[in-house]
């Protein structure tokens, strides 16, 4: 029963935030090319359009990458990507608390989440969330700063969720080194979350 409770409360939340979506995902494409990868499980396929000339495939069950072959801005981290992980059944309901947010009904928005009483007295100070919408799903991106290792090697972590009727797709990751602000991917792995469209499954339906 509390599983059907919080499945049907992320319903909830996901009807609420499309429906203040205004994401014109037609005049993006003119533009850019749109790719397509199905993660081989039901309601696991999305596009994306591509804006910086890049790839988009899936290597195993429920994973997906799309990666540059040059990044779009300057930076001394590997690589210019971004890795979707889907979620469904109760890796769905479980999604938000495991990439670090929490659905604040009062005001609508998603907050940080933290796993123990050690990191909600440490980690607010270097961590931020944004609020996700894309053309038919909508979720959260959170940041965390590194706090220790070597300073000039120390990054900013990424964790992000998009919810779509009772699948999401997360993923983690490195945005920039702390020491390197000018080579920041967050803005465009931003604009590329922004652009993500899950593609239903209309097959069987006699519906469509």
């Amino acid at each position: 029963m509390k599983k059907k409770i919080m499945a049907a409360m992320l319903l909830a939340i996901l009807q609420c935030c499309c429906a203040e979506v205004a994401f014109s995902q037609s005049s993006i494409g003119a533009k850019h090319q749109i790719l397509s990868v199905d993660m081989g499980a039901p309601g696991c396929e999305i596009d994306i359009v591509d804006l910086y000339g890049g790839h988009l495939k899936s290597g195993m069950p429920k994973n997906a990458s799309y990666w540059t072959d040059v990044p779009p801005v300057r930076s001394t981290l590997e690589r210019f990507g971004i890795n979707f992980e889907c979620q469904t059944d109760q890796d769905f309901i479980d999604a938000p608390h495991n990439f670090g947010a929490q659905w604040n009904e009062g005001k609508k928005k998603w907050d940080l989440y933290y796993e123990d009483e050690n990191d909600s007295k440490i980690l607010p100070p270097v961590s931020r969330i944004y609020q996700l919408k894309s053309h038919n799903a909508s979720g959260f991106m959170r940041t965390t700063d590194q706090i220790n290792g070597e300073e000039d090697q120390r990054v900013r972590f990424y964790s992000f969720c998009l919810l779509h009727d009772k699948t999401a797709v997360c993923g983690t990751g490195q945005s920039m080194r702390l020491e390197e602000p000018r080579g920041d991917y967050l803005p465009f792995i931003m604009r590329i979350l922004r652009s993500v469209n899950f593609v239903d499954d209309k097959k069987g339906d006699p519906n469509q």
